[in-house]
């Protein structure tokens, strides 16, 4: 039998249950509201660095009226780069050599009743790849040399071009990401300071694009990494 005893005790459980569910809702709402409660900083940690590798595309011609002599003239061109190679410090393992482009232009000097040209040219191509940076920009920078010995140098406008190049970013990056994060709590400090608050915790981190470019000009062979990390700090 229901009595007004029992209508008491069911009304102040209820009640009760209703309390503790309003204070979890509560709790909860406030959690939420904590967790949109955040700022987003951006950390950077930059470095210079020497260049690991270089790569140096010769590219030179030569030039005969008939085959068997352009073979011989292509031969005494090699030996005179492999030979001022060799003399300032560059071995042949470093030496990769292309395949010649061999031109005919008979047609061409018929047109242009240019006798004087050789009938047949070639243009070879002796590529330096070494991590002897300094040895082959010091070569670089005599490569004149060779000019005057009658090897004909000749610029490349298709991408073949000098580059010097750092391949030990993997080395370097966890050291960087540490660095670029302290720089962006730091920055999240002084925000909080200014916004009389206090920094907790990570929310959220992303590593940017990791960025090596050339110092400058004058000196390729030193680059400068970046590294630039975006963080959210929760606000306390």
């Amino acid at each position: 039998m229901i009595t007004t005893r029992s209508f008491a005790v069911l009304g102040a459980l209820l009640a009760l249950g209703l309390g503790i569910f309003g204070i979890e809702i509560g709790a909860a709402v406030k959690k939420g509201r904590e967790f949109d409660r955040y700022f987003t900083v951006r950390g950077l940690s930059e470095r210079e660095v020497k260049a690991t590798l270089v790569i140096w595309p010769i590219r030179f011609s030569v030039g005969s009226n008939d085959l068997p002599s352009l073979q011989e003239e292509m031969e005494k061109a090699r030996s005179v780069v492999t030979g001022f190679l060799a003399q300032n410090g560059i071995s042949s393992d470093d030496c990769i050599l292309g395949l010649p482009s061999i031109s005919d232009r008979a047609d061409e000097r018929r047109e242009k009743e240019q006798t004087i040209l050789p009938r047949y040219n070639a243009v070879m191509t002796l590529v330096v790849r070494s991590q002897k940076v300094d040895v082959v920009k010091a070569a670089i920078q005599r490569s004149e040399i060779l000019v005057a010995k009658g090897i004909p140098l000749m610029s490349d406008d298709y991408g073949h071009k000098i580059e010097f190049l750092y391949d030990g970013i993997n080395a370097i990056k966890p050291e960087m990401i540490e660095e670029a994060t302290a720089n962006a709590r730091a920055a999240a400090q002084k925000f909080a300071q200014d916004s009389k608050a206090t920094v907790g915790k990570i929310r959220r981190a992303t590593q940017g694009v990791v960025e090596i470019e050339d110092r400058d000009i004058a000196s390729p062979e030193l680059k400068i990494v970046r590294v630039v990390t975006t963080i959210d700090f929760f606000i306390e």
